[in-house]
């Protein structure tokens, strides 16, 4: 079964009659026939009912006729999106931190879907490892991750480097010794989060290995619950910047080891780029740039 095939076929279906579909194709009326007949005999059924005034569908013809025209469509969006690389379409799977997810694709998904709204962006957001486990597997085309990440058979390219923060309640007594840990709740992201590995890499290098944890999904849960009082979070100081206003929350610095994490876009270096994906990054670098 081909793509002439399966034309031949919707033909003989739109038309009725095999003399008809044959004109059109400026085809023979024996070749039609024959290619009606194999394809029954590939699928295993009768397609069609003959009478001397034409052909009907049968059930099955039915049936296989909406997945004829489904593969039709599908063959001519792929041509579409082969031979057209600046108007890309089809399927585009992104991969992206819960961090990540929250601070900058809503800008670079918005601009990339104006821009290229023949391409269906679906997301799945994870743990870095999660992520880079999604992309060998092939599950997804590409992700936003924490570096650094080393595989073989990874491609790996650094978009954005960004300072971290410690937020707290303004109540709530200044820093002045590590061991005020102790006495209050972190509020992070689910294991995996690099926020949060920073900042349990910070507590355990100070010797603090017992802290109360209040585990959240998204960075506006985490922020509110600062609000709140309940207790304090490490988080991008961008973020920061943009609620340093607010009356109930004080800012402060992180020390030089735990202040940076790298974000990188990685994807199977052994999958040649879609056009859809390539564009993708471009639209990325364009938009981390205007931040």
């Amino acid at each position: 079964m081909n793509e002439k095939d399966l034309e031949i076929f919707r033909l003989v279906a739109k038309h009725g009659t095999v003399s008809k579909a044959a004109t059109e194709l400026n085809y023979v009326q024996s070749n039609v026939t024959s290619r009606i007949h194999k394809l029954e005999i590939e699928l295993g059924t009768p397609l069609f009912y003959r009478s001397n005034r034409g052909v009907i569908l049968t059930a099955e013809g039915k049936v296989f006729l909406t997945y004829a025209d489904k593969l039709v469509d599908l063959m001519k969006e792929a041509k579409e999106a082969l031979q057209n690389p600046e108007m890309p379409s089809g399927p585009l799977c992104i991969g992206a931190t819960d961090i990540t997810t929250a601070v900058h694709l809503p800008s670079i998904l918005s601009a990339y879907h104006h821009k290229y709204p023949n391409v269906d962006v679906s997301l799945k957001t994870g743990s870095t490892e999660e992520l880079v486990e999604s992309v060998l597997n092939y599950d997804i085309d590409g992700a936003f991750v924490t570096a650094p990440v080393h595989h073989p058979n990874m491609e790996q390219e650094l978009l954005l480097q960004e300072e971290v923060v410690l937020i707290t309640h303004k109540s709530q007594p200044p820093f002045q010794m590590m061991k005020e840990w102790k006495q209050r709740t972190i509020l992070v992201f689910r294991e995996g989060c690099t926020y949060r590995s920073k900042l349990e890499q910070w507590l355990r290098d100070e010797g603090i290995v017992s802290v109360k944890k209040m585990e959240f999904g998204t960075m506006e849960g985490i922020i509110g619950c600062v609000k709140a009082g309940l207790g304090l979070a490490l988080i991008s100081k961008r973020i920061a910047e943009q609620i340093m206003e607010d009356e109930h929350i004080q800012v402060y610095s992180v020390p030089h080891t735990y202040k940076d994490i790298t974000t990188v876009f990685i994807r199977r270096c052994d999958v040649s780029m879609s056009n859809a994906l390539r564009k993708f990054v471009d639209v990325t670098k364009e938009m981390l740039q205007e931040e």
